[in-house]
């Protein structure tokens, strides 16, 4: 083969192998623009707005599917509040599926003018939304702990009283003022020892008995003690002379 016939094969050659780079970089460029994350499903959610956990995973998106791990998801939608769990998968075609777990309000925190939806551990939830749950709890918003503490004991204190616990309000550390469906008397009591409420109800049925109406406060905090504050008496009726 003579020299210019050999020269222009080294450059067809040549010529060949830069289309076959700069197909393969194109194809290459556009299964990785294929491979990014581009859209995020939420499902569980019934409570709370999908919303908040759409934000916690925007992060995701426009990132290579390869390089994104679903525990890092699931850590990101873990920081929404009303979160309990939540089980993330991420496909080969760029689709991040978010199974929600949502955390169960099991009462209303007050505090002052503020209002949010708590869980059974304590955890603030937000503000109330749809079916409220028909408890609340007043004043605990700098003790937490007394919080869940105070929640964690609501199903013996109701089981001690024998009646629907209607508020819980915090009067000092260990010190709570309940309030139960069936009476107007409030009944003072340490949470973390329920069982002083049923003596709390035994003095109630008692003293109810004998005076004829119930006492303005029944206070259990000592252990095997009873401080009760009677009602002040009726005003009498107009035109009455006493």
């Amino acid at each position: 083969m003579s020299g210019p016939l050999r020269h222009r094969s080294r450059q067809r050659r040549l010529v060949l192998r830069l289309v076959l780079i700069a197909a393969l970089g194109g194809a290459t460029a556009a299964l990785a623009a294929g491979l990014q994350v581009h859209e995020i499903r939420i499902s569980g959610v019934s409570r709370f707005s999908a919303r908040e956990v759409e934000t916690a995973l925007r992060f995701a998106l426009g990132t290579p599917t390869v390089a994104m791990r679903a525990d890092t998801l699931r850590d990101a939608v873990r920081t929404v509040p009303w979160v309990v769990d939540a089980r993330v998968s991420v496909s080969i075609d760029g689709v991040v599926t978010c199974a929600v777990v949502e955390r169960r309000p099991a009462a209303i925190a007050v505090d002052g003018a503020t209002r949010s939806m708590v869980d059974a551990e304590g955890t603030l939830l937000g503000p109330p939304r749809g079916n409220v749950p028909p408890l609340e709890v007043r004043g605990f918003a700098s003790d937490p702990d007394g919080r869940a503490a105070t929640l964690a004991a609501c199903g013996a204190a109701e089981s001690q009283w024998g009646a629907r616990l209607v508020s819980a309000e915090r009067l000092g550390p260990r010190d709570v003022l309940f309030v139960f469906a069936d009476s107007k008397c409030n009944v003072v009591a340490d949470p973390t020892r329920p069982e002083g409420l049923a003596l709390a109800r035994r003095v109630l049925t008692a003293w109810s008995s004998q005076v004829g109406s119930p006492p303005l406060r029944v206070d259990v905090r000592v252990p095997d003690r009873v401080a009760v504050t009677p009602a002040p008496p009726a005003a009498p009726a107009a035109g009455t002379v006493s």
